[in-house]
């Protein structure tokens, strides 16, 4: 599966704990004025990684990967992806 979505979240792991990397992707950002999306929300894990440099809330991504459901989220596990510069055009608006 591919998608293309906004970093919401970063999630920290303690220093002790597994080693991994895991952010929140939602597939539409918010509209001004609301908080949430209507889209989708992932959750995306790299296993091995405390930290991947250029993901960060607020960044826009392009992932794709198998989905899986873990936690009951649906989650992408070492998802291959791609740094964009800004938000993809959306024909909606």
């Amino acid at each position: 599966m591919q998608r293309v979505g906004l970093v919401a979240a970063v999630r920290l792991t303690a220093a002790a704990g597994p080693v991994r990397f895991a952010v929140d992707l939602v597939t539409e950002a918010p509209r001004p004025g609301r908080v949430s999306t209507g889209g989708e929300r992932l959750r995306l894990v790299w296993i091995g990684q405390r930290r991947i440099p250029g993901i960060e809330a607020g960044r826009w991504l392009r992932i794709e990967g198998f989905l899986s459901e873990h936690d009951d989220l649906p989650t992408v596990f070492n998802p291959r992806y791609e740094l964009l510069a800004g938000a993809p055009h959306d024909p909606r608006s």
